[in-house]
């Protein structure tokens, strides 16, 4: 059944309070001049738990990729999200079209079955097929949503970052049983000199708001590739924020015990 496009009460009383009236308003991402800078890459990192005691555990390892391709006779770009923690894998694909990243078929694979979205016009057709059966959910396809949030370290490589960047965009989530747009906004909070794996670089932090959750990105001055990631593991948020946000844990493959203050670090160990 068709649901209609749900809008965040924190959206509503952030536009509401006067300190956001005093805020500079955020550029958008997905600017068409940014769309334009965008170039293929592909980028292997490495997946760590940093529980309270600060200790990082290696749980896995992530593929991240912007192929130039067509889909159906279209342009387009291929964004691949995939994941391996210890024995349970996932996969994400998304093509959206290389002009406007218009969106066009997505894919999701977990251990549980997959996800299927394909998008017209005005609507979003989503297919959960999983161990719990088989559910279709309809949604509205908001203009200039992305359909995932794995666009937006390609969108932050073709951005001009500086000291006092700032963009925001639209994130289309959907889920079983809540759908709607998430708002997005990133920020620079500051800079720093990273060590990963493959060297130590000089770094924009960024700080990137998904609705209620926030997280941390490092990215490279040099050229606005994403260093590193740091994902809260815990957190409140509604349905939609959290079927829009990164996946990290699968249960009951891979089940983690941690208390507040644990993250997930994401760090870059070379290009593939």
């Amino acid at each position: 059944m068709a649901s209609k496009v749900l809008v965040m009460a924190a959206l509503a009383a952030a536009a509401a309070s006067p300190a956001a009236a005093t805020q500079s308003v955020p550029a958008r991402l997905a600017a068409p001049a940014t769309v334009a800078r965008l170039k293929p890459m592909k980028w292997l990192y490495v997946i760590s738990l940093v529980t309270g005691e600060g200790t990082p555990q290696r749980i896995g390892f992530r593929t991240v990729s912007l192929t130039d391709t067509t889909y159906h006779g279209t342009a387009a770009w291929l964004v691949i999200d995939a994941r391996q923690m210890h024995t349970a894998e996932y996969a994400e694909s998304v093509y959206v079209g290389r002009a406007d990243l218009r969106p066009l078929y997505r894919i999701e694979h977990t251990p549980t079955g997959q996800t299927v979205s394909e998008f017209t016009g005005d609507s979003v057709r989503t297919v959960f097929d999983d161990d719990s059966g088989r559910v279709a959910v309809a949604t509205a396809n908001e203009r200039d949503a992305l359909p995932t949030l794995y666009l937006v370290e390609g969108l932050i490589a073709a951005s001009s970052l500086g000291a006092n960047w700032s963009a925001s965009a639209k994130l289309t989530a959907v889920d079983k049983h809540e759908s709607g747009v998430v708002p997005v906004v990133l920020r620079t909070v500051g800079e720093q000199r990273l060590a990963v794996p493959d060297g130590a670089f000089d770094a924009w932090v960024v700080s990137l708001t998904l609705g209620r959750s926030e997280e941390k990105l490092w990215v490279r001055k040099s050229d606005g590739v994403v260093l590193k990631e740091q994902v809260p593991v815990a957190g409140g948020g509604s349905r939609r924020e959290k079927a829009s946000s990164r996946k990290i844990f699968w249960s009951p493959w891979y089940t983690v015990s941690v208390g507040n203050g644990s993250h997930v670090n994401i760090s870059v160990v070379r290009p593939v």
